[in-house]
């Protein structure tokens, strides 16, 4: 069975690259500077956290709160394809 992947762009702003998602529902969703930064230090971490981490990963930063737990999973992988 393949998995989809939702399409991630980049687009350059004052506070620079602001990265956005497609959302289940067809409409783009952007990541705050600051949560792109907050994923960005856990990927230097651990380029694949595990389903508990990504979990962990929410509770523990409330930057990431407001984010879905396969949000931030497609996230790791269009980074790791990046």
């Amino acid at each position: 069975m393949a998995m989809q992947v939702a399409p991630v762009h980049r687009e350059s702003s004052s506070s620079g690259s602001i990265t956005k998602h497609l959302t289940d529902n067809g409409k783009y969703v952007r990541y705050t500077a600051e949560q792109v930064e907050a994923l960005e230090r856990v990927y230097a971490e651990c380029p694949k956290p595990s389903s508990l981490r990504r979990q962990q990963l929410i509770r523990e930063c409330p930057i990431l709160a407001d984010i879905e737990p396969k949000q931030i999973k497609v996230w790791f992988q269009n980074r790791r394809m990046h």
